[in-house]
């Protein structure tokens, strides 16, 4: 089983700073709690962007999808912007299958991302 990896960093741009949380390895059930956590850990700070780059993550099931939704809410919620960066085909397929590209926007780059 491969474990997932979480990376957060709180980034100063020249347009806004945002917060960047790295995903790498599979994201499924067996983590998804703990995924929940640094996602609301984030959110609770309040950014107004953060960008979750998703090209380390090989794997993502619906329980890390769902996570990944409730965490855009949030951000909504709050006047926040959440985006996902450099999905893997596998990462890409799960959200354009279930239409949560339509719900959370897909970047192909953290740069565009950034850029909006």
């Amino acid at each position: 089983m491969d474990l997932l990896t979480t990376s957060v960093a709180e980034v100063e741009s020249e347009s806004e700073p945002y917060t960047l949380v790295r995903l790498a390895g599979e994201a499924d059930v067996t983590n998804s709690d703990a995924l929940r956590e640094v996602l609301e850990a984030e959110v609770a700070k309040q950014p107004r962007t953060m960008i979750i780059d998703l090209g380390g993550l090989r794997f993502m099931d619906s329980s890390a999808l769902h996570v990944l939704l409730r965490a855009n809410r949030a951000m909504d919620r709050q006047g926040g912007v959440l985006a996902l960066a450099c999905p893997r085909e596998p990462v890409a397929k799960m959200l354009r299958l279930t239409a949560a590209d339509q719900l959370i926007p897909v970047y192909p780059t953290v740069s565009e991302a950034i850029a909006g």
